[in-house]
């Protein structure tokens, strides 16, 4: 092999290696964001998806999402164990991961923190308020802002843009920037 050949091999090589680091970061960052999705689908799923007339709706829910909310109520515990350790290598930088990656996690997180909470609160309102035409607006209109804003992350991961998402992503950006300082 010619010295040119070679050279362009390697060249060649960086480039592959690059564009797959590229492409599992952002792969790992929209993986993430099943955190979230998962919660949303526990609390306000079943509310969302049995209540419309649509079989198909109704047939995803039943084979498909119930199975993972299931497995989420069977092993909250577990979940919220991985899920706090994640956070805290990525808020830690303990694992050698780009700021991209970090940040996509952690906002990820973040939002799953926030549709807990939210689900929780749900949970906690009068039976007549939850199973009325207002509790179903509310729940849907919870779930499918949540499902948007899901996309709209990973749209903009899948192009290597950080998602803005109002003071969750300030967060974020703060937690990554303390795992820096707390190399140092």
């Amino acid at each position: 092999m010619s010295r040119d050949n070679y050279l362009k091999f390697n060249e060649l090589k960086i480039k592959l290696v690059g564009f797959l680091t590229k492409f599992v970061g952002r792969g790992i960052s929209i993986l993430a964001y099943i955190f979230p999705f998962i919660e949303i689908s526990y609390y306000f799923g079943a509310k969302v998806f049995l209540s419309v007339e649509s079989s198909t709706l109704q047939y995803l829910y039943t084979n498909y999402i119930s199975k993972v909310s299931g497995f989420y109520e069977a092993n909250s515990y577990l979940v919220f164990i991985v899920m706090v350790a994640i956070f805290m290598v990525c808020s830690r930088g303990t694992v050698k991961l780009s700021r991209f990656v970090r940040f996509n996690i952690i906002q990820a997180i973040l939002i799953n923190i926030l549709c807990s909470c939210v689900g929780s609160i749900f949970t906690l309102l009068p039976l007549w308020l939850r199973e009325s035409v207002l509790g179903l607006i509310i729940a849907t209109g919870f779930y499918l802002g949540v499902i948007i804003l899901i996309l709209y992350a990973s749209l903009l991961i899948f192009y290597g843009l950080y998602p803005s998402i109002p003071v969750v992503s300030e967060a974020a950006r703060l937690q990554v920037f303390r795992g820096y300082i707390d190399e140092e």
